[in-house]
């Protein structure tokens, strides 16, 4: 027993140096066949696909330097065999490894991970309760944080960015955590369910207003509807591409008193020769032969979403040309300026300049384009340069895959929406 004990100490020793110092071939030359299909199996849904075990470990390793900084060590390793327990330390925090070892290799592989209430979140400040939000044809789930108090309070509906389906904001949190900040700051916060994940939308019908907007508005009436909400004080928010599309929430609803855009871009149809989608692939933008080729064949999807050649039934991206039409004939920056309520805007920032130089520059133009807009009076426009898309820090170079692990979206950024919220509600 001891024996065999030892054998899985040193090789889980040595996989967990593997793996967080980033060498993934090398700690995949120690995974058993099952241990290949745990490690892919264990690679988050929604952060894209990995073609093996060796590629899911290359990214969760850069999961891990983006959340976590450079690898220390191996701090703790208990093993109970077959199992071993390894703390893995970093510059700026530790992660847990779980394995299972048999016969000197890897079978078994686990980053356990789990949100934290952050530290801006008194959770003592408010209570939530579950609601349905009549969405006419489907009833959509929802969460409702009022704030302790008589009331009224300003409250603001959050609206999802793309991809995300659950009232928190997936993995990420990033709508919990502006929900829990803000409820704490004073203010109501309505999150829901976004109707891609319980229905579906046929393709005749899939269109940013069925799809986002039509939800959203009866998201605001629910809210405007609560006791405790003053409706003359109700907002939109939303992040990414629900941030793009609050202007036309705001507009379809009217009565409105404000939106948020939480960095949603001025308009969501990308240029297909902009020089940061090679960063989708790499991110320090080196591309193999094999990746030149297909980022050439995503610029040339990308040019048939912007010219509008396609179909209204063609699938394209995954969606329907008739959704492509949808963004193309939105412009939300113009809504946005036309609006009879204010907007704060928040653009994040983090690249690394040395490798990302690219990725740089487009920040401060998506920052530089909401700022040049005509916005009403009471308007914010703030850039964050240290945190990114989900307004988290980060080291660079990194991949989503740093979502995965335990964080939360920066305070400066809660704080400064709330302290707007508040400020225009208050006008």
């Amino acid at each position: 027993m001891a024996l065999e004990t030892n054998t899985v100490r040193e090789t889980a020793r040595e996989f967990a140096v593997r793996v967080a110092d980033g060498d993934p071939a090398a700690a995949a030359d120690l995974l058993s066949d099952d241990g290949r299909e745990a490690v892919v199996d264990a690679y988050p849904d929604g952060f894209g696909d990995v073609s093996d075990a060796e590629d899911a470990l290359e990214q969760f390793w850069y999961g891990l330097y983006g959340e976590y900084g450079d690898f220390e060590g191996v701090e703790t390793l208990a093993v109970e065999a077959p199992c071993a327990l390894a703390e893995l330390g970093f510059a700026d925090g530790t992660q847990t490894l779980e394995l299972g070892v048999e016969d000197g290799a890897v079978v078994a592989f686990s980053l356990p991970t789990a949100h934290e209430p952050p530290a801006y979140a008194d959770l003592d400040a408010f209570d939530e309760r579950e609601v349905t939000v009549d969405a006419d044809d489907v009833a959509l789930d929802g969460v409702l944080a009022v704030p302790d108090g008589d009331g009224p309070f300003p409250g603001v509906v959050l609206v999802h960015g793309a991809g995300i389906h659950d009232p928190d904001g997936g993995l990420s949190n990033v709508l919990k955590d502006f929900a829990w900040g803000l409820a704490t700051e004073g203010v109501a916060v309505l999150r829901y369910a976004k109707r891609l994940r319980d229905h579906d939308v046929p393709a005749e019908e899939y269109t940013l207003d069925n799809v986002v907007v039509d939800d959203a508005v009866a998201a605001v009436d629910e809210l405007a509807a609560t006791n405790a909400v003053s409706e003359d004080s109700v907002f939109v928010a939303g992040h990414s591409q629900g941030g793009t599309a609050a202007p036309r929430i705001a507009d379809r609803h009217g009565g409105v008193a404000g939106v948020a855009n939480l960095d949603g871009a001025v308009q969501q149809v990308s240029d297909p020769e902009t020089p940061v989608l090679r960063y989708e692939f790499e991110p320090d933008g080196d591309l193999s032969d094999e990746q030149e080729a297909e980022l050439a064949a995503l610029r040339e999807q990308l040019r048939r979403v912007a010219d509008g050649d396609y179909d209204p039934d063609e699938e394209v991206f995954g969606r329907p040309g008739r959704w492509h039409d949808s963004l193309r004939e939105y412009d939300a920056g113009a809504t946005a300026e036309a609006l009879d309520a204010p907007a704060f805007v928040a653009t994040s920032g983090r690249a690394d300049p040395d490798v990302q130089p690219e990725l740089v520059t487009f920040h401060e133009q998506r920052y530089a384009a909401w700022n040049e807009l005509d916005l009403p009076k009471e308007s914010r426009v703030e850039r964050y340069p240290e945190v990114g898309h989900y307004f988290r820090d980060a080291h660079e170079p990194t991949t989503m895959a740093h979502l995965y692990f335990a964080d939360n979206v920066a305070g400066e950024v809660v704080a400064d929406l709330a302290a707007w919220v508040e400020s225009v509600a208050d006008a």
